[in-house]
């Protein structure tokens, strides 16, 4: 069995190495804050802090993840989740660090901080946490767009191409397992890092590659390009939805609501059956 490391995506791997990153620093600028304070003595290594940041840093590694995984949602939608998930690391930063300070405290017979000092540690937190979140969502975003150009350049197989072409499954990882799942289970595919996960009615899994990599091996006949992080089964289609942002999608059979993308709008309405109308004149 490959390490862990390598089962894991680039993304991923990032995501653990910025997370490692934060958390130095944040140890390395709190350290530094402390000793500008006259009323603290030196004490480069504190186990009340490295415990705290090492929290801080795995809720940036949650909070990171968080905004991958509503990538596909509308402006309005992504913004608002964001905001809510930013207050609740505040809030947990602020309970974990009164934890961390209680247990230390007893263990080590010290008196404990006060509410005060918990929330002034994390209002200074809370600076180098935003700061962080920007620029790893910027930088990562800069990195996607020539994997996405690419994607958007890639060749699609002719549509005249001979059935017998196509594959009728597809070999994915499913925790320790490889498994065959049949094409004709799955309902829809999504883009998630360097792998692409597929959702079927037998059991989903990962297969590594690109999303575009594996519309030109899937029959265009039986799957469509829904968005440009999604695949659905074209029968498995059952209604195109509008949301209250904006935002369409598409609801499959199982209940499951996949995004829509702007440029693939018509091309969804005319795979309901729909002729080219504008947006707004299609039912939600």
């Amino acid at each position: 069995m490959p390490p862990l490391l390598d089962r894991l995506s680039s993304r991923e791997r990032l995501r653990i190495a910025c997370a490692l990153a934060f958390w130095a620093a944040t140890y390395v600028l709190f350290m530094t804050w402390n000793q500008l304070q006259s009323e603290f003595p030196l004490a480069p290594w504190q186990s009340r802090r490295l415990i705290a940041t090492l929290w801080g840093a795995l809720l940036f590694f949650a909070f990171t993840r968080l905004a991958d995984r509503i990538d596909g949602r509308s402006l309005r939608d992504r913004s608002l989740i964001l905001l809510g998930g930013a207050v609740a690391c505040g809030v947990a930063m602020i309970l974990g660090r009164a934890t961390i300070d209680h247990f230390l405290a007893s263990a080590l017979h010290e008196q404990t901080s006060s509410w005060s000092r918990h929330l002034r540690f994390t209002m200074i937190w809370g600076g180098y946490f935003g700061g962080a979140a920007i620029a790893f969502l910027s930088f990562t975003q800069s990195l996607a767009k020539p994997a996405e150009a690419q994607e958007t350049e890639a060749p699609a197989e002719p549509h005249g191409a001979n059935d017998s072409n196509y594959p009728d499954a597809l070999w994915v990882s499913r925790g320790r397992e490889t498994v065959r799942v049949s094409t004709d289970a799955i309902d829809w595919i999504e883009a998630e890092g360097d792998y692409v996960r597929l959702h079927a009615r037998t059991g989903g899994g990962l297969l590594r590659g690109t999303l575009s990599g594996l519309e030109a091996k899937l029959d265009p006949a039986t799957f469509a390009r829904v968005h440009r992080s999604a695949i659905c089964r074209r029968d498995a289609v059952v209604a195109m939805l509008r949301k209250p942002s904006g935002a369409m999608a598409v609801r499959l059979d199982s209940g499951v609501e996949v995004p829509v993308g702007r440029r693939y709008r018509d091309a969804v309405a005319e795979l309901l059956g729909q002729t080219r109308e504008p947006p707004s004149k299609i039912p939600a």
